[in-house]
């Protein structure tokens, strides 16, 4: 696998928190999604959303060592029911940033959430998150 010295590890997760900031609009967003992961930035086609989540801005809490700490995302109420497999960041303007599967704790996932189906109503809230560059 390829690692970076940290400095340039941070100035990329710098970079990401950057994109995920950029635009006016009111907040950059995740969304999370079921069924198959398109293409990156690819068109949504059958996914069906479960949730938006909402990033404060700025979103980093802090970055160092090459680890982006995210502030929490605001709760937000789950629209649908289904199995979260895959989620979409959008910034501020609603431009794709990333995407990034989703899985339970110990997947693997790149955003591990302690539930393996949401349920349409329920509360969802991502209180810690960190992105690691490699």
């Amino acid at each position: 696998m390829l690692t970076y010295v940290d400095t340039l590890r941070t100035s990329r997760a710098q970079l990401l928190a950057t994109a995920i900031d950029t635009g006016s609009g009111p907040s950059a967003t995740l969304t999370v999604y079921t069924g198959t992961r398109p293409a990156p930035g690819a068109a949504i086609t059958n996914q069906l959303a479960l949730v938006v989540l909402k990033f404060t801005h700025p979103c980093a809490k802090t970055v160092s060592g090459g680890v982006l700490t995210l502030k929490p995302l605001a709760e937000q109420m789950a629209t649908a029911s289904g199995a979260p497999t895959w989620g979409r960041i959008v910034d501020r303007d609603g431009a794709f940033v990333a995407d990034l599967d989703v899985g339970v704790p110990g997947s693997g996932a790149d955003l591990e959430l302690p539930a393996a189906e949401f349920f349409a109503g329920a509360l969802i809230r991502i209180n810690t998150a960190t992105i690691t560059e490699p």
